[in-house]
């Protein structure tokens, strides 16, 4: 996804759309309680069109991710990828892995050429994997070996929580040996009861927040995410007079730069807590009123409404908090995020972590203009 970051610069540039919980898989603790066992209905491609793509295009959004359950199991797939292309939208698709035999891979590619960004999930490179995503690391792997045939770009997602605290480093080590870029996802219990899983502040502090702020291939989704405004402004030229997140590229909290819509055709602010948080549903009222008007969405992309520390901090901006670990751990989806470490830190351990995410950031972006530049020469 690191090409793309530098080419959408409006909000809400990045629709993730679960198009489906319809899924093969029964993993214990699926985001979206999919199951094999079950058949929920999904919303027509019709509607899909009219109340979707057509008015996303219209406000800005550029990228759709398409996820389930396993979108590649609905019989319109093609014909929702086909319309979604030739609207001119990026393309992404989340999957399991078991459905991109490479028949598929190659109608997908002709399809949507090399830019699409397929993204596969690993939550550790060893035999647990299995308990948390119903499939082998080995698995994975292989899968990883048939979308490089074609060329295709590939994101790594890993959800993290109690259950890969040891093995997180091991993990992302593996990730970059494969050159690919990841992001990390916080394990929450949107459609299940595992709390426990859960991380708190101390395994935040220790285990996932040293590994992830110092590779740029996964600079784009973490919190806390330490990021001076200013420097933010140096580098990208940009500052937050018109809006008070990051948007180029999106970094911390990316509510205000994406936003989710449930299989039900629910709008949310974040995927994961697609389920329980709605701005409004596109079935009854506009994509735009519910992006640009509904009292969720407006109060949530003002951050002078977050409360404690994310409210009060010199990161805001550039962080913003987690919002979905606010609301399932506080319930306040505007409370401070308590998963925050920030002031548990000396002066000069802050310091000294300001400055690796200052070059870790830089790197980032370096890297991406290289990448744009690769892109559209005739190298």
């Amino acid at each position: 996804m690191l090409d793309l970051i530098f080419l959408m610069n409006n909000r809400f540039h990045t629709l993730y759309f679960e198009a489906t919980r319809n899924c093969n898989y029964s993993c214990n603790y699926c985001s979206t309680g999919s199951s094999k066992f079950k058949k929920y209905p999904d919303l027509p491609f019709e509607i899909i069109v009219e109340r979707i793509f057509k008015p996303a295009w219209d406000i800005g959004t550029r990228f759709i991710d398409f996820s389930g359950g396993e979108f590649l199991l609905r019989k319109d797939h093609i014909q929702i990828i086909s319309t979604a292309v030739a609207m001119g939208f990026s393309i992404g698709i989340v999957s399991n892995g078991s459905t991109l035999n490479e028949e598929k891979l190659k109608e997908l590619k002709d399809i949507v050429g090399e830019s699409l960004i397929i993204s596969l999930g690993i939550n550790s490179f060893d035999n647990d994997n299995i308990d948390t995503r119903d499939t082998s690391a080995n698995s994975v792997l292989k899968t990883i070996d048939r979308i490089n045939k074609f060329a295709l770009k590939i994101n790594m997602c890993v959800t993290i929580g109690q259950f890969n605290a040891e093995t997180f480093a091991d993990t992302v080590e593996k990730i970059k040996e494969m050159y690919l870029p990841y992001n990390r996802i916080p394990f929450v219990i949107r459609n299940c009861n595992a709390t426990n899983l859960m991380f708190d502040k101390k395994i935040l502090k220790e285990k996932f927040h040293p590994v992830l702020r110092k590779s740029f291939n996964g600079q784009i989704s973490y919190v806390p995410y330490m990021l001076p405004p200013d420097v933010y402004k140096s580098i990208t030229k940009t500052d937050f007079s018109t809006n008070q997140f990051p948007l180029n590229p999106s970094v911390g909290c990316w509510i205000g730069s994406y936003y989710a819509i449930n299989p039900e055709g629910e709008v949310s602010p974040c995927p994961l807590f697609a389920d329980q948080i709605s701005g409004g549903n596109i079935i009854k009222e506009s994509l735009r009123e519910i992006l640009f008007e509904s009292e969720l969405f407006v109060k949530i992309t003002d951050r002078n409404n977050f409360k404690g520390k994310c409210g009060n901090c010199k990161y805001t901006n550039t962080c913003g908090g987690c919002r979905v670990m606010a609301y399932y751990l506080t319930g306040d989806v505007f409370n401070e995020d308590p998963t925050c470490f920030l002031n548990d830190l000396s002066p000069l351990e802050q310091l000294e972590i300001e400055n690796e995410t200052i070059k870790s950031f830089k790197n980032f972006v370096r890297m991406s203009k290289v990448r744009d530049l690769l892109k559209n020469s005739n190298l």
